[in-house]
This record gives structure tokens, sequence and C-alpha cells, in this order.
């Protein structure tokens, strides 16, 4: 890479590691990053994420869209520059990438992924799928329909073997590691953005885990209604109704246990690769042999789910006019 080349960050994910708030930021601040140095790139982005090259890819020829991309970094040679979709972790895409980026950007691009605990990312995904009323199966199911998915070395070989290893930067999703707790922070660093310089507010949590009853209760308003239910996410969110937001309760310790095991060898291999200043590539404290499993009890798994119907009903009040007859 030429001395003077600033680099191109393309971040690929994964899912549910904090994707959103990062974007929000390199949104929300694209003109204060953009004094600074840093361009977050327009062509092939809606927004906030470029999802849309991934959506072009899958279907058709992304290639124009690429083409636009580095079309729009030639013109801006002092700028650093980031592209951002967790649409991206695919082995597709690192493809379609090495394709068509030509050989001086392919020196330049440094890809960046966060890695989430596979357990905690299987749940987070199952419960999307299931508020989405894409999924009527059971945790268990889910887990079983997605176990491929949570092996990453396959992508980030991927990514590695068409641009370089030393182009990766990747990180476990463990917030206890970032500074102060915050995604978007140590997203910053990495790309080399100044917090103080931006003047970068502190960013609230975004995409709050609903718990499983309200994501079940969801789905079947998707699938039986016409009722908008990512307003009611969002009520049910910002109101942070008692109950309604809800982690760990898809899978008990022992099944969580489980699915760990399955990933021990690719996740050690993710970390001597990858991360190798890791003594482990996620903090599995909460999974030892002392942890029972503790299965909700008849009590409360009623009492889950009344409030879970009281958080649905609640902000359908708020988010739909009815009309009193």
């Amino acid at each position: 890479m030429n001395q003077d080349s600033k680099p191109i960050y393309i971040h690929i994910g994964t899912q549910k590691t904090g994707s959103t708030s990062i974007q929000a930021f390199l949104w929300g601040m694209h003109k204060e990053l953009y004094a600074n140095g840093v361009n977050f790139v327009q062509a092939g982005r809606k927004r906030a994420a470029h999802n849309q090259m991934a959506v072009v890819e899958r279907n058709g020829d992304v290639a124009p869209l690429i083409q636009d991309v580095m079309h729009e970094i030639d013109r801006q040679p002092d700028h650093v520059h980031v592209l951002s979709s967790e649409m991206f972790f695919r082995t597709s895409l690192a493809d379609a990438f090495a394709k068509q980026f030509s050989e001086e950007f392919k020196h330049r691009i440094r890809i960046v992924a966060y890695l989430r605990r596979q357990d905690k990312f299987l749940e987070a995904m199952f419960k999307q799928a299931l508020k989405n009323g894409r999924f009527r199966g059971t945790p268990q199911q889910y887990w079983a329909r997605r176990d491929n998915a949570v092996h990453y070395s396959e992508v980030l070989d991927a990514y590695s073997e068409l641009f370089g290893k030393d182009s990766m930067i990747v990180r476990p999703f463990e917030r206890s590691a970032f500074p102060d707790g915050d995604i978007v922070k140590d997203f910053a660093g990495h790309i080399g953005v100044d917090t103080q310089v931006t003047g970068m507010p502190d960013t609230p949590p975004s995409n709050l885990t609903l718990s499983y009853e309200v994501s079940h209760l969801l789905g079947v308003l998707n699938r039986t209604t016409d009722i908008n239910t990512r307003y009611l996410i969002r009520e049910i969110s910002r109101h942070n109704t008692r109950g309604a937001v809800r982690s760990s309760d898809c899978y008990v310790t022992s099944e969580r246990r489980e699915i760990m095991q399955s990933c021990e060898e690719d996740n050690s291999y993710v970390r001597k690769t990858y991360c190798s200043d890791l003594s482990e590539l996620f903090d599995m404290s909460d999974l030892t042999e002392e942890n029972d499993d503790h299965p909700a009890s008849e009590s409360e798994r009623l009492e889950r789910l009344q409030q879970a119907t009281y958080a649905v009903l609640r902000a359908i009040g708020k988010t739909h006019k009815t009309r009193v007859r």
C-alpha cells in the first residue's frame, strides 16, 4: 500500500453485535466524521447501512455498485473510507469485493468483524425470526436448523485469503472489553477516530432483547393481523415495560454448554488465527458445571406470559388508534 493511501474499512458485522449502533453513529455524525477525515461511503448505501450491496449481490450484478464505491473513494484520496453491513458476513460478498476492487484498493482494505458467543447469537437470531413471524418452532428446533451458521471461520478465512491476514480486525462482542462498555467507541478506535475530536455522544443500547413471550406474541400478530409490529417494538423498548426485555430465556445452561462445546474447535482456531492476543475467544464463566439448569417454574412462566401480554397490548394502545362505536 502506498504510504499516503488511506485505508478502506469494511465492517462485515456479524449480526447481533451492535451493528445498528455503529451504523447510527456513522450516519448520524457523517458530517463531523468527514470534517475529521473519515468518509462514510454514500455509494451503495441507503441511510445507515450498505445492505443494498448485499441484496444486489445475492440477486443480481453488484459490479456497478462496487464501481460506484471505487469512484467515490477515488474522488476523496485524503479520507479514510468506511462501509458497513452485517449482511457482508458471507463468503460470496468476500468474493465479489475481491473480484471487483482493483489491486491498489485491495491493499488498502481492512476487514472489521465482531463475533457474538454462539449460544447468545442463536438466541438473538431465534427471537428475531420468531417476532417477524418467519419461524414458528422451538428454540431447540431453530438451533438444529442454524447450527452451521455459528461456525465463523469459513467467512473469516474467505476474507483473509482474499485480502490478507493482516487486513483482519476480529474481536469478540464482549462489552466488558469495550471502552466504557460501548461498541461504538471500540469501533471508532479501530478506524482511527478520536472520539473527543468528533464529539461523539454516549450511545444508549439499541435493539433491546425482548423476552421469548413478547417475541412469540409479536410473531402471531405479524402472521394474523396488519398491525405494524415495528411500532410496537419501538414502544415496548422505549417504555421498557416490566418483564418485556429479557435475555437468556430460550436455552438452559446445559443447552448453552452443549452449543459452545460444538463450536469449541472452530472458536479455538479463530482465536489462534485472528485474536491471538486473547487467552480465550469468549467469556464462558457462566457456563461452568457449578451453574445448574434453572428452568422457569409454572408460576414463573405464567407471570412472564402475563407481562408479555400487557406489554404488547399496551404498545398497541399507544401506537394504533382504535375506533369507538
